[in-house]
């Protein structure tokens, strides 16, 4: 959803809340919180500040008076039922669990209709109704048919348990508040002191020449920035500005070169170290350590970029296009050397992982270092003012609403299907339905994320999945964590998939390509995203952890000769181009070498190489026939 014009009585306190937000977040990452209730209160009360000061009640009338005084209304509402919460908490906890007064009913019946009313302002109607149905299947029980039928809850419990126990102050808060907020905050800092411009000038002498160079750019420089920023279309908006129209001038089309820079910002929401607010939310709830998690996604994502990088790459060769000129491409030495810090900063980020701190803190040390290396080191354009400081908290504070405004109404969801047990008996059916064929639930679930992602967030479509399908998952025998990272990365296939593909329509519209053909195009070169579902069921080898060396080093040879093979599959290309028949066989040794066999792996790479061999030698008959 758009945010309202800002009219200039509205401009200073915005300012001043959003900057108060980051800085306040920014702080406690590093020198811890002051206790459970503030940290998830004032996350809350921010935010929803900002909601109603930034995004107008009405699309249609922006600027209206009355409306105005509508949003200060519902801002005066929001602030009492939140701090009721913060400073009654503790009392509730101790005293009256199970006994809630009038005026506990009271604040949690309007925080939970101010919770629907700030997710539908920021992110439009689809999760506010999922939300308001949940309400509604919760209290509704006894009446409803099939698996949506249970005993009913009261009316004051379900206002108790949405309100104090597990809805919206719950685990989505707290994981917004004590992993995402620190994280957008080292992102901004980023950002503001010119780290976009520094990846895509490292990317562009290091891949700048090649064939296609433009769009071996885009997934270069999608990959580093999409790995600190984590949001895909943010990371669109950061480097796509500058890739898409590289891409363009050297030939690719307007919806191929969206497509692109679409594809390889998505993958940065599972590319280590930050990966998105989702990943926060898996490692919480599946408690695993958030760097047990990176380290399980690590070869996974860099087997995305490559399959994303071999397509772009053969595609420049299958129809000519060239790499950008030699006066285009900047000296490697001359960008490290202006920003050589933006490149160790990940690898400051890495180490305080492998030292165990927590995620909080590592964002912490990253924007710490990331600000004293700006100040000291920084080109004089880049420097960070105090002007700039501030700008880079108020960034935080504004950028954290398109995940903040969905806490509450997350939360709804959450507690309905706890509260019912709705999740559990979903996945029974699931499990029913597929017969305990894992292939067929997977596909299942590929549906099923395909249509929850169409009006929802990466995080919403993820925590949703994670209650309607990992369950089944899990009771047809996947690991725990297997099974939610496979929600996970399904949960990032509505940004390329059409007919939504919301990081596609970003990029379309700044290539001004069409946006469902960019959207089918990225549909393609992200293909490899629907692979990994099934390697983590079927080849648990390829996350890593717990496995040996060997068993490993099986894996990635067989999925990077896969990578290869699929890429040439798809852009019908290797060596040359490939008749039909040729990308048949290539689609074949991909399915065998990604097959958890060493019999299935040898003959599809005998089969890869077969073609390979065939390529080379039929390149080399078409090019003696030209020299004669």
């Amino acid at each position: 959803m758009k945010t309202r014009p800002q009219a200039d009585f509205l401009k200073k306190p915005v300012t001043i809340i959003a900057a108060l937000f980051g800085l306040y977040y920014f702080i406690t990452s590093g020198f811890g919180i002051m206790s459970s209730e503030a940290h998830r209160g004032l996350y809350m009360l921010f935010t929803f500040m900002l909601c109603f000061l930034m995004y107008p009640a009405s699309q249609k009338k922006p600027n209206s008076k009355l409306l105005y005084g509508l949003d200060a209304l519902l801002l005066l509402l929001s602030a009492a039922a939140i701090l009721y919460w913060t400073f009654q908490y503790p009392t509730y906890a101790a005293r009256r669990v199970g006994l809630p007064n009038n005026l506990d009913i009271l604040f949690g019946a309007v925080m939970i209709l101010l919770s629907l009313e700030v997710t539908r302002r920021t992110m439009g109607y689809t999760l506010t109704i999922l939300g308001a149905v949940m309400l509604a299947q919760v209290y509704f029980g006894p009446i409803l048919p099939g698996i949506f039928q249970h005993g009913g809850v009261s009316f004051s419990r379900l206002v108790e348990y949405n309100y104090f126990i597990d809805g919206i102050f719950g685990t989505i808060v707290a994981v917004y508040a004590t992993y995402v907020m620190p994280f957008l905050i080292f992102g901004a800092f980023l950002q503001t002191s010119g780290a976009g411009d520094f990846f895509i000038d490292l990317a562009s002498s290091v891949a700048g020449k090649v064939p296609g160079g433009p769009a071996l750019i885009s997934v270069i420089g999608s990959a580093i920035f999409g790995s600190i920023s984590g949001s895909p279309v943010a990371n669109v908006v950061a480097t796509g500005t500058f890739t898409i129209p590289m891409m363009k001038k050297v030939g690719y089309s307007k919806e191929f070169s969206g497509a692109v820079e679409a594809a390889a910002s998505t993958g940065g929401s599972f590319l280590p170290p930050v990966m998105g607010a989702a990943a926060f939310v898996l490692a919480t709830i599946t408690e695993t350590p958030y760097g047990t998690i990176m380290i399980m996604a690590v070869l996974p994502a860099i087997l995305y970029y490559l399959s994303i990088g071999l397509q772009v790459y053969f595609q420049a060769r299958k129809t000519g296009l060239k790499g950008l000129e030699a006066s285009e491409v900047p000296s490697t030495r001359a960008v490290l050397k202006r920003g050589w810090y933006f490149a160790l900063t990940i690898v400051v980020v890495g180490l305080l992982i492998a030292l165990g701190y927590s995620p909080s803190v590592i964002a912490f040390g990253g924007s710490v270092f990331v600000v004293v290396c700006n100040i000291l080191f920084g080109a004089p354009q880049d420097k960070l003012t105090p002007r700039k400081f501030i700008q880079s908290l108020e960034t935080a504070g504004t950028s954290s609403l398109v995940v903040g405004s969905t806490a509450g109404t997350l939360g709804l969801v959450m507690a309905g299907m706890t509260m019912t047990g709705l999740g559990l008996k979903f996945s029974s059916v699931l499990v029913s339905v597929a017969g305990n064929n894992l292939f067929l639930m997977i596909l299942m679930v590929i549906l099923i994320a395909t249509i929850i992602g169409m009006g929802t967030t990466i995080t919403a479509s993820y925590i949703i999945l994670s209650i309607l399908a990992a369950p089944s998952l899990i009771m047809a025998g996947v690991a725990p964590v297997n099974a939610h990272l496979l929600c996970f990365w399904l949960s990032m296939s509505s940004n390329l998939t059409p007919p939504v593909c919301v990081a596609a329509f970003a990029a379309s519209s700044i290539s001004g390509g069409n946006p469902m053909k960019t959207g089918l195009h990225s549909f393609m070169l992200g293909i490899f995203m629907y692979l990994m579902p099934f390697a983590f069921v079927y080849v648990p080898q390829i996350l890593i952890v717990g496995y040996g060396f060997f068993e490993i080093a099986e894996v990635v040879l067989s999925y990077a000769f896969a990578t290869v093979a699929l890429a040439a599959t798809v852009q019908g290309w290797l060596l040359r181009k490939l008749h039909v028949s040729l990308r048949v066989l290539t689609l074949v040794a991909t399915i065998l070498l990604a097959t958890p066999e060493l019999v299935t792996d040898l003959i599809g790479l005998a089969i890869f190489l077969l073609v390979l061999g065939y390529s080379f030698w039929k390149r080399g008959q078409e090019r003696r026939v030209a020299a004669v």
